[in-house]
């Protein structure tokens, strides 16, 4: 009997003729479905096969002219093979794109083309059919579906019960105004290679403050229908509604490259550890939230105040005054702290009330805004030059400051005691003497003439013709045209063929366009349409220069592609506060006037201008 029946098995096995491996070089292509809407996203998946691929350049791409390439990733697997007593190795490279279509259509992907070893090798075409509204067609061989089972586990399990994303969120009722927070986590029993973001919810109809955004995936463990999950928290965000009604909350969708382990064959179990990740593949996989809804209450008439400005949440108020005794002339500065839980950046400032031995100034606001325990909050500091007219001893009333409180569904005013100012006469000083009255400058005296030379030189009167500057100018006019003919034909083909570039030069002129309709929409009064083309004007730039797609953009995105830039952090602030004032005009429409819509516009204008000269490519 043979002691040792694992050789044994092993000779045999080699000894079969059909057990060989093909170590030849091999490239494919392929996508999750051929069927789309204009609106969808495509996965193509181009898949290198072969040995000692670490030299092999990236498969070339054909010219994508009716797609935009959004995102690109790649994953490398290796594994062995005993053949003929020897141990050999291959690897397989997958290089994965994201494609948007741009126009309705059946398009054909030509081949995509590698080389290895002197020789290229081409991939077959892909047709893909573009269609109008949604596309019912199933993806092809699952990637990119959540709801076809991985190989190798039970076939009564789908990938969605063991890898999905939630939108938690606190409360499915509130106010206008009152913080809705909405937790998004990321529940998973399988291996991931990536996550990233595909499209972030757009928030129509709330006012958007960022609370947390993960940097890397911490995971927790938490138990759900007696199976056990890691949970990653992925972002926290306030919404504060802006209108009333039910309003949704668009899902959130991720890409996530889920590992599987590759099917094992016999000799795989005595060179290699089951558990390692080099011995597994992955498949990429679209996942995303449910849709929320929201249904928003109008603020209550009963007892609102006549001075109410649309602030929601808890606040108090503070006031402090930089010298108790002054004289009179001499100006002042009170200040008043806003502070509290609720959305401080659109709190409007509070109106002093009318004091007669005081001219009143306003001089300035600052803000800090926070996140403790879920909420959002901070102060915001406002500053009022007040100058004394009148001697004596004068009070101060510092402004009342009425809001709407969600937890007690009632309105309330905060106030602070008033302050006492000591104000003396204006005193005279004769050391001082006086003040000459202002003069024009006369001039008493006329600068040194220059001497003037008595003879006048009139130069050489004969030359070659060809020494002339306008004979050598009329020479090199045909091959300046010839080169400018070739610059002009590269310019134009590149704009046919590379989306990204043609986005790059079109930005500015794009932004210019809505920006002049923006000052038409306020020469109408209509300062809505007017907030509404500047943010347009904004978002398309910075997108277009980015090469990124303009829907789901949000202000943080915005801020973070501007920092990619080197721009200055001032610029940044200002682009940050323009989106935010757009963001405003939803949200304080007291604060629709032609002044505050025209400085608004003048600022987007200098900040296009500014960029469109920073940003520049290498």
């Amino acid at each position: 009997m043979n002691k040792h029946p694992i050789i044994s098995i092993l000779i045999l096995l080699i000894g079969i003729p059909g057990l060989t491996y093909s170590q030849d070089f091999s490239i494919t292509a392929d996508v999750d479905r051929t069927r789309i809407s204009v609106n969808d996203l495509i996965v193509m998946t181009v898949t290198v096969s072969g040995q000692d691929l670490n030299n092999v350049p990236e498969p070339a791409l054909p010219d994508l002219n009716n797609f935009l390439i959004l995102g690109q990733t790649s994953s490398t697997t290796s594994s062995f093979n005993f053949m003929n007593g020897k141990i050999s190795s291959s690897q397989t490279i997958r290089y994965i794109y994201q494609l948007q279509p741009n126009a309705v259509g059946e398009f054909v992907i030509d081949a995509i083309t590698a080389s290895y070893e002197g020789k290229r090798y081409r991939t077959k075409p892909i047709t893909i059919e573009v269609v109008q509204g949604t596309a019912h067609a199933p993806p092809q061989g699952g990637r990119g579906s959540v709801q076809q089972p991985l190989p190798g586990v039970n076939n009564q399990t789908n990938l969605r019960e063991e890898l999905f994303v939630r939108a938690v969120i606190d409360k499915k009722k509130a106010y206008v105004g009152e913080q809705v927070t909405i937790t998004y986590k990321l529940y998973t029993r399988v291996g991931l290679a990536n996550v990233r973001y595909d499209r972030m919810p757009s928030y129509t109809g709330f006012w958007m403050e960022e609370m947390y955004s993960a940097q890397h995936l911490d995971y927790q463990e938490e138990i759900i229908d007696g199976k056990r999950y890691a949970v990653s928290t992925l972002k926290r965000i306030a919404l504060f509604p802006t209108v009333t009604g039910e309003q949704q909350i668009a899902p959130l969708s991720m890409l996530c490259d889920v590992q599987i382990a590759r099917r094992r064959s016999l000799f795989d179990s005595f060179f290699d550890d089951p558990l390692d990740p080099i011995f597994s593949r992955t498949r990429q996989t679209r996942i995303e939230s449910e849709t929320q809804t929201i249904d928003v209450l109008p603020l209550p008439e009963a007892g609102k105040p006549d001075t109410f400005k649309n602030a929601v949440g808890q606040f108090k108020i503070t006031a402090s005054i930089d010298q108790a005794v002054a004289e009179v002339s001499q100006p002042l500065t009170l200040t008043v702290i806003l502070s509290g839980k609720g959305n401080i950046k659109t709190l409007e400032a509070p109106v002093l009330p009318t004091m007669a031995n005081f001219k009143q100034y306003a001089s300035e606001s600052k803000e800090n805004i926070n996140a403790n325990n879920l909420r959002i909050g901070g102060f915001k500091t406002y500053s009022y030059v007040l100058i004394p007219v009148i001697s004596g001893v004068n009070q101060i009333e510092p402004p009342a400051f009425p809001y709407f409180d969600p937890a007690t569904k009632s309105y309330k005013i905060a106030s602070t005691n008033p302050i006492t100012i000591t104000v003396a006469s204006e005193k005279w000083d004769p050391t001082t003497g006086f003040m000459p009255q202002k003069t024009a400058v006369i001039q008493i005296r006329q600068d040194i003439q220059y001497i003037k030379p008595e003879t006048v030189f009139l130069g050489h009167q004969g030359g070659f013709l060809f020494q002339t500057p306008w004979y050598l100018i009329l020479h090199a006019l045909p091959i300046a045209a010839i080169f400018g003919t070739i610059l002009y034909r590269s310019h134009t083909n590149r704009l046919r063929h590379d989306v990204g570039y043609a986005r790059w030069r079109r930005a500015h002129g794009q932004a210019r366009r809505e920006l002049q309709e923006a000052k038409k929409a306020l020469n109408q009064d209509r300062f809505e349409q007017a907030y509404m083309h500047i943010s347009n004007a904004l978002y398309q730039f910075i997108a277009d220069k980015n090469n990124q797609a303009t829907a789901g953009l949000t202000s943080p995105q915005i801020v973070d592609l501007l920092s990619d830039w080197k721009i200055e952090e001032d610029m940044i602030n200002q682009v940050k506060h323009c989106l935010d004032a757009c963001d405003m005009a939803r949200f304080a429409p007291t604060l629709l006037t032609k002044e505050n819509t025209n400085e608004v516009l003048e600022t987007a204008e200098k900040i296009i201008h500014t960029l469109e000269q920073k940003m520049v490519k290498e």
